[in-house]
């Protein structure tokens, strides 16, 4: 069995985010932990920002109605409990409450994020800030979703010889053995025309074994520009990609090319990094 976090901010409850780990639950028994972080007042958020690898801190909303959170409580228990879900709920209410949700992601398996509604008030960047930084420290693989997509029916994996992005491949696998049968594509984006996949036989060999239905492709145009128009000609993806870091991700999948695909609101991101 599985142990999948499930992180809310006050009551910005992600229907899309819940529904991923449903859908999980109908393959295979999981363990559904609801991580319910205080909701936060950005007024002055800039006083509560830290310089370098610091993370932030919340800025905790004075007077705050302790009943919109559980409303978000209540709903996902609820929704639980008519899907047979064995579930816990940790609530946090501290201005560090970020910072124990990447010392929980120790101990999971995967963690799951609604992009469009995790502290969506911040504003209108996705992914915002709060969001980057949990995915910058996260201890376990992440799927960051868009509201209103559908569980996926096919899969994307972008490789770029990296190490990052052979281990998210593997730990996909491992992860969703359910989705190993759809529809998979491995990209490679190059820069360099002419040069080829990396590593191309020993990548064929990993990719092949644990995908039955897989084809090859390397994209010839720019994938800060093009990917979004690319995957959205494939049948509901899921993007499945190596490190995200401040800093971007390694060689050609970097920060702007996971962002613009967040942004676009389309389809669920895969993140794991070793």
């Amino acid at each position: 069995m599985k142990k999948i976090l499930l992180s809310f901010d006050g009551n910005h409850f992600s229907e899309t985010a819940f529904a991923f780990a449903r859908n999980m639950n109908a393959y295979e028994p999981i363990l559904l932990t609801g991580v319910f972080l205080p909701p936060a007042d950005f007024t002055g958020a800039q006083s509560y920002a830290y310089i370098g690898s610091a993370a932030y801190l919340i800025p905790i909303v004075e007077n705050r109605d302790p009943e919109l959170t559980q409303e978000s409580i209540d709903k996902f228990e609820d929704q639980c409990l008519k899907n047979g879900i064995e579930f816990r709920v940790h609530l946090d209410n501290s201005s560090s409450a970020l910072q124990e949700l990447k010392k929980e992601s120790r101990f999971a398996d995967l963690m799951i994020i609604g992009s469009e509604r995790f502290y969506e008030n911040l504003g209108q960047e996705t992914p915002n800030e709060y969001l980057k930084d949990a995915l910058h420290d996260t201890e376990c693989p992440v799927i960051v979703t868009p509201e209103n997509v559908v569980f996926p029916e096919s899969v994307v994996l972008a490789y770029d010889g990296s190490k990052s992005s052979v281990y998210a491949i593997k730990s996909f696998a491992a992860l969703f053995p359910q989705l190993c049968h759809k529809k998979t594509i491995l990209l490679y984006a190059e820069h360099t025309p002419g040069e080829g996949i990396p590593q191309e036989k020993l990548i064929r060999e990993l990719a092949a074994n644990h995908f039955s239905n897989i084809s090859f492709h390397e994209m010839d145009a720019d994938p800060k520009k093009y990917l979004n128009t690319w995957l959205s000609d494939i049948e509901n993806p899921i993007l499945v990609s190596g490190a995200y870091g401040r800093s971007g991700l390694s060689q050609i999948f970097r920060q702007s090319f996971i962002t613009n695909v967040m942004a676009n609101h389309s389809v669920p991101v895969f993140i794991a990094h070793c």
